[in-house]
């Protein structure tokens, strides 16, 4: 999906990482709930958790593995059959998870692949046998996958992941740090927790903003085959027209761009090349800082 070549082994560690985590704990979080009762001598009370039967993950692309890790494991743990569909954009990483349950010795089918279109989509979701779904992307797809599992089974369970527009604090006497700039533009600001909007306080506003661009300046955005690139492609032709249409509005609106894209001649428009941005003098009437980006640009805002 474009991520710089040098930091996808972060993504397998991690997935890694969370799956034995879950393994770690699923015994104590499957096992019977015990409750206490007076009133009721020579009762036990308890609840049980059961499978659910079938469960639909619907991947997203931005971290395909670790999200799909998230989902796809604990239902299986837990005893049920799971179709996965993964991102038009990143079909093939949800063979390769098919291929390692299976090299795991998983049963036949307790896993299904599938790639689908919008309408097979919905045709699942409304299906009777599916008894859970989880999602994870935007607000709008999230909430058409809610209202279509409404539709076709009543109240049945929803796990929603969606888009946000996170913020981060830079309080009085804070350093600058590359650990911010990093949160802000790794995998090119597509993230589901991506630093979107800082707000610095006014005693460190001007330090903290100089220091800022003149790292984001360093960045490297170019081949994500290349190892020394920091900074790779975003993941559409789409994605890099929205992108660029939220820093032009916001431009015209009174923001200000501190980050000269000739910089980054990569960067063209009609590619999915976009230069890295900071952009101050913005307000909560701009679109660029009340709607989730999912892009290499931050907005910056004295507090």
């Amino acid at each position: 999906m474009g991520r710089p070549i040098s930091q996808r082994a972060g993504e397998i560690r991690g997935t890694v990482e969370r799956a034995n985590y879950i393994l770690s704990i699923a015994a104590g979080a499957l096992a019977d709930v015990s409750l206490v009762d007076t009133d009721k001598p020579g009762f036990r009370r308890f609840i049980r958790r059961d499978p659910l039967r079938v469960v639909f993950v619907i991947a997203p692309w931005n971290y395909p593995y670790l999200t799909m890790i998230n989902s796809v494991l604990p239902a299986i743990i837990a005893g049920n059959a799971v179709i996965l569909k993964p991102s038009p954009q990143t079909p093939l990483t949800a063979e390769r998870l098919q291929q390692a349950f299976a090299a795991a010795l998983l049963p036949a089918n307790v896993l299904q692949v599938v790639h689908l279109s919008f309408e097979s989509v919905d045709t699942i979701i409304k299906h009777p046998r599916v008894d859970f779904i989880s999602f994870t992307g935007s607000v709008n797809n999230g909430m058409n996958v809610a209202k279509a599992f409404v539709q076709g089974n009543g109240f049945p369970g929803v796990a929603l992941e969606l888009g946000g527009k996170d913020p981060a604090y830079v309080r009085a006497g804070t350093n600058v740090s590359f650990t911010l700039v990093d949160g802000v533009y790794f995998n090119s600001g597509q993230s589901c927790c991506a630093v979107e909007r800082i707000y610095v306080h006014e005693s460190v506003y001007d330090r903290f903003v100089q220091e800022f661009v003149e790292i984001v300046k360093k960045y490297r955005l170019g081949d994500p085959t290349d190892v020394k690139t920091n900074l790779g492609p975003v993941i559409s032709l789409a994605s890099a027209a929205k992108i660029r249409e939220q820093v032009s509005n916001a431009i015209k609106a009174g923001a200000k761009a501190l980050v000269p894209e000739e910089l980054f001649p990569s960067a063209k428009t009609g590619t999915t090349y976009v230069a890295p941005q900071v952009l101050i003098d913005v307000d909560h009437t701009m679109e660029v800082i009340m709607e989730e980006t999912f892009g290499p640009v931050v907005r910056g805002s004295l507090s």
